[in-house]
């Protein structure tokens, strides 16, 4: 880590008061490898991302999740980005530290075919991930298949190092928002990002897509965030932090 005496330097103002702080170090979050993991029903299978899965893992994103087509993100459609970017199993020793994605796979046991994927994105020096995709083939939806790679990702999170989790949800999509408000207790809703994204239309044609963002604490990051109480917010936006909070108690509380 790259290091500055900072002495003769002061914050704009002081913060920290209201939570803990700790000393300046080498940060990193590692992916680590979950072992494969069957569902209940047996069928399908979730685990990490091989090297021989990469043409069927772009294959399926196309199907799953073609809105991202012309996005930053659309090299998951691209089989020849993998490897420089992705996690994969045969390298995972190295690609967990140094690379900043990582994919799970849902596969079907009868068949060896791919039908789901989900995938992480690493922050290391700000001990973050984002859960930033997760789509299933059209003809294997509303099968679970959500829930096994959803497990998956929670535990190799909480591995991970990481303290601070960020995602979100689509707002052309509504059955994870649906899902989000009934179980994913732990999250809040952090705001909504009108054209956050570009996103493929058909055709030749894109438009902005309006995004709804969350987050969470883990491993005690939240010990290290300053409280609203040390916040200074104009009156309308502590207005709609106290509606967000209002929202956020009730999230994951409608089983």
């Amino acid at each position: 880590m790259r290091t500055l005496d900072m002495t003769p330097y002061l914050p704009y103002r002081r913060m920290a008061v209201t939570c803990r702080t700790r000393p300046i170090a080498e940060k990193q979050v590692v992916w680590v490898k979950p072992e494969p993991k069957m569902d209940k029903t047996g069928r399908f299978v979730g685990r990490v991302l091989g090297r021989a899965d990469v043409e069927a893992a772009a294959e399926l994103w196309r199907w799953a999740y073609p809105e991202i087509y012309g996005s930053a993100h659309d090299f998951i459609l691209f089989p020849e980005e993998y490897e420089c970017r992705v996690a994969l199993a045969e390298t995972w020793e190295r690609d967990s530290r140094q690379k900043p994605f990582c994919m799970l796979v849902g596969e079907e046991a009868a068949t060896g075919r791919l039908v789901a994927a989900s995938m992480m994105t690493k922050l290391d020096r700000n001990l973050q991930i984002e859960y930033t995709f997760a789509g299933t083939h059209p003809e294997y939806r509303r099968q679970g298949l959500m829930n096994l790679l959803g497990r998956l990702m929670h535990r190799m999170a909480l591995a991970s190092g990481a303290e601070y989790l960020t995602t979100f949800l689509e707002t052309w999509h509504t059955i994870t928002q649906e899902k989000t408000m009934k179980f994913a207790e732990g999250w809040k809703i952090a705001g909504i990002f009108p054209g956050n994204f570009t996103r493929w239309a058909g055709g030749n044609q894109e438009y902005r897509a309006c995004e709804v963002y969350l987050y969470r604490f883990i491993n005690d990051g939240e010990l290290y965030a300053t409280q609203p109480s040390e916040w200074s917010l104009h009156p309308e936006v502590r207005r709609l932090w106290e509606v967000l909070e209002d929202i956020n108690s009730r999230i994951g509380k409608q089983k």
